[in-house]
């Protein structure tokens, strides 16, 4: 029988963001480092997660120890898979379709997987990761959803990021849930359920999936006011985003020539 250890956090339906400048959600720490007595080839990390979107490029999710990372962001509707040491995996396509899809990323010694849906990706991993080799990394990764928090963009705290980059990405718009990651070491497993972080909304209730205003393919943040367009990606303005750009300063200029 297996020895199996579980710490279990209050789960939620759906943790919904906005896309705000701050918006973010922030889950338990990913223990991934196996006792030193655990041999590697029994070594096995997961991280699995469930999401709905209408933006095409965006971070999802972002797990970061200090001196490794593990990035899953969309690029045009693909998944992408970041790892350290410049390991890098794409599964799926049109996944901003606003439905729901699944992505899974597995990371033994020897290799590293990411599964969305029905695709799967693998690639090898050359040398083990520096956590279970060296005693004094971190093992214990910090887990971001959608976005990273505003005062990551500078200072002291985005130079102890292992990717600064992340800090810059556009944000995540829509639904995440399910979210559960698990380690196992030989035979001992333990498991971290999702909770609600800071910087949004927990609960089902999509204002937008109800009634979208936006026009000209401006995504529509769901918000305790209800929808708002974001069109921030588009060449449009107004409130729901319905305004051409050219139209609308060709309108300013006349209104202030005529003051």
């Amino acid at each position: 029988m297996l020895a199996t250890s579980a710490v279990l956090f209050t789960a939620v339906a759906a943790v919904l963001l906005d896309g705000s400048h701050n918006s973010h959600a922030r889950f338990p720490a990913w223990m991934r480092r196996c006792p030193s007595d655990t041999s590697s080839s029994n070594w096995t990390a997961t991280l699995s997660f469930d999401f709905e979107t209408r933006r095409g490029s965006c971070l999802v999710l972002y797990a970061d120890n200090g001196q490794e990372v593990v990035e899953v962001r969309l690029v045009r509707g693909t998944a992408r898979l970041r790892l350290g040491a410049g390991l890098a995996l794409a599964a799926g396509s049109g996944l901003n379709d606003g439905r729901t899809h699944s992505v899974a990323v597995t990371i033994t010694d020897r290799i590293a997987t990411l599964t969305v849906d029905r695709a799967t990706q693998s690639l090898p991993v050359v040398s083990p990761p520096r956590y279970l080799v060296t005693p004094t990394t971190p093992s214990d990764f910090s887990v971001y959803v959608g976005g990273l928090p505003v005062e990551f963009r500078s200072g002291q705290q985005l130079e102890q990021l292992a990717a600064p980059s992340a800090a810059f990405e556009p944000a995540f718009v829509g639904s995440v849930r399910n979210v559960a990651y698990t380690t196992r070491c030989g035979h001992d497993v333990g498991v971290v359920r999702m909770m609600s972080g800071s910087g949004v909304r927990s609960g089902v209730d999509d204002s937008c999936a109800d009634y979208d205003p936006c026009q000209n393919s401006a995504p529509c943040l769901s918000t305790d006011e209800g929808p708002l367009c974001d069109c921030s990606f588009t060449d449009y303005v107004g409130a729901f985003c319905d305004l051409g750009l050219t139209l609308f300063i060709l309108s300013f200029i006349r209104s202030v020539t005529q003051m």
